[in-house]
């Protein structure tokens, strides 16, 4: 299978604490393309590619807008710049990186690892896989387009059927490396991580999801609570079956913690074929 996403975020932290820098206001356009390959029935690995373009944007005006209507916070975007792109985090005047925005960039690649452990059947029942990932520091970490180090993640995927409904429940783990720097002293610590979702199959062509995903800080007090904070993220989409070998998904993500990215939204192809 091959699978071809975009996906479109808008980021605003703008933010200082007594050892802490962090500037972030962006937009960022993400394209992976990943395949996967079936060793056995129960047994498949995924190499997925992105690469990434940041961006001063065009959406400040319309997202203050947006957020006055709904009552959403607006992070302070409207105190800032307009439009204007800027990323920097430092640590006791070190910088982390040295930010670059525009063209497309490789980011990290992961390469993962995913085994079913359990089968349940068609219209009801329990599955359950295993997925093991290693994030390979193919990204330009002195422009902040990946750590410079090897990262993992242990996912275990659930997914409980009752016909016209699917339910999906992963608990995970990211074990990760203190990053490279231009000389900021960095340390993370690991994250947790917790999907749990819901699936509407309307069709045998079409269905419609929705997902909480969480995942724990990666940083040790900061002092900053965007990035101390865990995160809490809702996403809603669709998937619609083109044909039988060809999956559109649509879905957008709304951050309801601040420190996730504000809002991002995904598009993908997804493709399988069979050798």
């Amino acid at each position: 299978m091959t699978s071809l996403s975009v996906d479109y975020t808008s980021i605003y932290i703008d933010e200082t604490s007594q050892e802490w820098s962090a500037l972030l206001d962006m937009e960022m356009t993400v394209v992976e393309l990943s395949l996967t390959y079936g060793i056995t029935s129960r047994l498949n690995i995924t190499l997925a590619m992105p690469w990434i373009s940041q961006n001063d944007g065009f959406l400040d005006g319309p997202l203050e807008t947006y957020h006055d209507f709904f009552g959403f916070p607006n992070y302070g975007r409207e105190n800032g710049p307009v439009d204007e792109f800027g990323y920097h985090i430092s640590v006791d005047g070190e910088d982390w990186f040295d930010a670059r925005s525009g063209g497309l960039h490789l980011g990290e690649s992961v390469v993962s690892v995913k085994m079913q452990l359990t089968s349940a059947g068609h219209h009801q029942g329990l599955s359950s896989s295993l997925l093991a990932a290693v994030k390979i520091p193919t990204g330009d970490e002195d422009h902040g387009f990946g750590s410079g180090r090897f990262d993992q993640s242990l996912v275990l995927l659930n997914q409980y059927r009752i016909s016209p409904f699917i339910l999906y429940l992963n608990p995970g783990i990211v074990l990760l490396s203190d990053p490279e720097t231009h000389g900021a002293d960095i340390h993370v610590k690991d994250m947790m991580t917790l999907l749990a979702g819901i699936e509407y199959r309307v069709s045998e062509t079409l269905s419609l999801m929705g997902q909480f995903n969480f995942v724990t800080s990666p940083f040790h007090h900061t002092g900053i609570e965007q990035m101390d904070q865990d995160s809490l993220e809702l996403t809603l989409g669709f998937a619609v079956w083109v044909s039988h070998d060809m999956i559109f998904e649509f879905a957008f993500s709304e951050d309801l913690t601040r420190t996730a990215p504000d809002f991002t939204v995904h598009g993908a192809l997804r493709f399988e074929f069979g050798l």
